[in-house]
């Protein structure tokens, strides 16, 4: 009779805990469903770059934390991490502006610094982007299974689409910041043509020609890879893609190659198309992906003005240079007094 009610107490304690599992795993579900199909989609659609990171840098350790209730929160985790690596990079930009500036004023002590502290914020920036990848990779291998960057997934959702691209296009991200900050994360480089081959297995038009770009950059820094291929019609008709869906994203995919390469002239000219599209209307479902795209696009012209004139670009010009003819819109003289 004893060992009959130690084992009916052992019996009970385990389905009572499994319950308890089963009920948390589920609770978890129901919130992480809201997440990404109710919170996910409004916040895709603002056009405040700096609300959206500020929301994800608080919320993704609040989101994260569904694992201890037996959740899987990695694809909300994608989106949240890419979005906060695009707050320390802007950081980074801000760093290395001061740089330039002390640079030109001949303050070695603040240029030092500022090259120090935009180390950190590339190496913040860089692990955030790999998290991102890592989550995104781990998640979407166990639910449909494949291999990353050897097969293709069979995805049933747009979501899921979504987070594979953003999730690709951070780990090549978080590849360049990590070389970019000495390699202080230990990014795998192998990611790159990885990405390549993963994005081959999304729509190019469904996703405003961010797969085709992505692969055109990624060709364009290995070593050879762009032998055989016309990258610059890649990166043409990607743009055009984008222009007429609404989302900007490879525009900034081809400047960023473009910068790896320092061909100013090319990010000029993609600068400049960017912010001067006609009649662009811009995919309010997906506003905040080009509001970003053209962030981006802001810290890159930055880049270049402060190198040239020792100030940013100047407020509402960009696409605007600062040797442009005086017809161009921009008083350069005026500026530099």
């Amino acid at each position: 009779m004893t060992r009959l009610l130690t084992a009916s107490v052992a019996a009970a304690s385990v389905l009572t805990m499994s319950g308890c599992a089963l009920l948390q795993s589920a609770t978890s579900g129901v919130t992480l469903n809201i997440i990404e199909e109710g919170f996910t989609p409004p916040a895709l659609a603002m056009g405040d770059v700096d609300m959206v990171c500020n929301f994800s840098m608080v919320n993704a350790p609040l989101v994260g934390a569904a694992r201890e209730f037996h959740g899987d929160p990695s694809l909300a985790e994608t989106v949240m991490f890419s979005a906060a690596g695009v707050c320390s990079e802007s950081q980074a930009l801000g760093e290395e502006l001061r740089y330039l500036r002390a640079v030109r004023e001949k303050r070695a002590d603040e240029a030092t610094d500022a090259r120090v502290a935009q180390k950190r914020l590339l190496a913040l920036t860089a692990e955030r982007q790999y998290t991102s990848f890592k989550r995104m990779r781990d998640k979407l291998e166990q639910k449909y299974f494949f291999k990353y960057g050897q097969d293709c997934p069979r995805f049933k959702r747009d979501f899921d689409e979504l987070v594979y691209m953003l999730g690709s296009l951070s780990g090549v991200q978080a590849m360049t910041n990590d070389i970019a900050a000495q390699q202080s994360v230990g990014v795998p480089t192998d990611i790159a043509p990885q990405a390549a081959f993963a994005m081959t297995c999304l729509d190019n038009n469904k996703w405003w020609g961010v797969p085709q770009a992505t692969r055109a950059a990624v060709w364009s820094i290995i070593p050879g890879g762009a032998e055989g291929k016309d990258l610059k019609g890649m990166f043409d008709s990607s743009m055009a893609i984008g222009e007429a869906k609404g989302v900007r994203l490879s525009h900034v995919v081809n400047a960023i190659a473009a910068a790896s390469a320092d061909d100013t002239a090319t990010i000029r000219t993609i600068i400049k198309r960017s912010a001067t599209v006609q009649n662009f209307k811009v995919n309010k479902q997906y506003r905040f992906l080009d509001v970003v795209a053209q962030a981006q696009l802001q810290n890159i012209s930055d880049r270049l003005w402060t190198q040239n004139t020792g100030s940013r670009t100047p407020f509402n010009s960009l696409g605007k240079f600062w040797d442009d003819k005086a017809d161009a819109g921009v008083d350069v003289d005026s500026f530099l007094k």
